[in-house]
């Protein structure tokens, strides 16, 4: 296979979260198609915590893009030269109000491989201990506990569809195995 070459680019946003841009790209046959791709400033993280009785805690937030409440992974954005594991012990608190005494990278996935470089850091937190929610001023969100097999559940109902979110539930399913 020959090589994709961008032969023009245009940016038609540059935002605080996303820049996006149209490129150009000349395909291995000599023609040019037009690419529109998201590029987002920072990766992410995404935290299952699992309590001692082996629960786990979600998060019910509003997502604009889709324009409905969501059933999800306490996650967030890694700040500037922050490291995915700092993000993810600070993202735990701040969402749920909880510390971890253990946090087990799973995996770092790519969500929308076709438009985006998005990309997010799953991680596993056990030996949960209780403080504080620090939410941001614009978050608004209730935690939710639920057995594991409920979790399951919800994933083949539909209710749960966000994908780091499946992500790290079967990922968790397949560590206990």
């Amino acid at each position: 296979m020959g090589p994709y070459r961008v032969v023009n680019r245009r940016e038609i946003y540059n935002g605080k979260i996303v820049r996006m841009i149209v490129d150009d790209v000349e395909l291995p046959n000599g023609s040019v198609a037009k690419r529109e791709i998201v590029l987002l400033h920072y990766e992410g993280v995404g935290i299952l915590p699992v309590d001692d009785e082996g629960n786990v805690y979600l998060v019910r937030q509003y997502r604009h893009a889709l324009g409905q409440h969501v059933l999800e992974i306490p996650a967030g954005t890694m700040d500037a030269l922050e490291k995915p594991e700092e993000c993810a012990a600070r993202e735990l608190e701040e969402e749920i109000g909880y510390r971890a005494s253990k946090l087990t990278f799973v995996m770092a996935a790519n969500n929308a491989i076709g438009v985006s470089n998005d990309r997010i850091h799953i991680y596993i937190a056990e030996g949960l201990t209780k403080t504080a929610q620090k939410l941001d001023a614009d978050e608004f969100l209730t935690v939710e506990k639920y057995s594991l097999a409920r979790c399951e559940e919800m994933i083949g109902s539909g209710e749960i569809f966000d994908s780091k979110t499946i992500l790290a539930i079967f990922a968790y399913v397949g560590m206990k195995r």
